[in-house]
């Protein structure tokens, strides 16, 4: 081999040497940062959860106030309109009867006034009616009179 031949081979094992070292050091840069970010990572994930914990107690305290805050509201509300809605029912209940009674409609308790006395009427009826066939049944009966 000539001089030349071998200054040639040995560049060329010399390159490949540099860039195995240099792919070597790519690699383990790789690794570190692999490894920076598990260990940072785990670190930022620790901080984050205690930030969440904290947001959380933080928020849930607003939420209860508030909530706390609309409980008392509505409760005057319903104390301020609940006298005015028991009002506006009870003058609603009477025009609404007024209008029923003026049309001639009966009442639920008219209805069931007389429906005690159509019973009352048909037990007498009834009763009556014992009386005739008792009495038609012992001769009793008056007839022709």
């Amino acid at each position: 081999m000539s001089n030349e031949k071998k200054k040639e081979t040995g560049k060329k094992k010399q390159e490949k040497h540099e860039w195995n070292e240099r792919a070597k050091e790519i690699w383990l840069a790789g690794l570190g940062a692999l490894s920076a970010v598990e260990e940072e990572g785990s670190k930022m994930f620790r901080n984050l959860v205690d930030r969440g914990s904290t947001y959380e107690k933080k928020r849930k305290e607003q939420i209860d106030e508030l909530w706390n805050e609309v409980s008392e509201r509505y409760e005057k509300a319903e104390d301020k309109f609940g006298e005015s809605f028991e009002k506006a029912e009870e003058r609603f209940e009477r025009n609404l009867k007024s209008v029923i009674s003026g049309m001639g409609i009966p009442s639920r308790k008219e209805i069931q006034e007389l429906s005690n006395k159509v019973d009352a009427l048909n037990k007498k009826i009834d009763q009556i009616k014992e009386k005739q066939s008792a009495g038609a049944a012992t001769g009793t009966g008056k007839k022709g009179k």
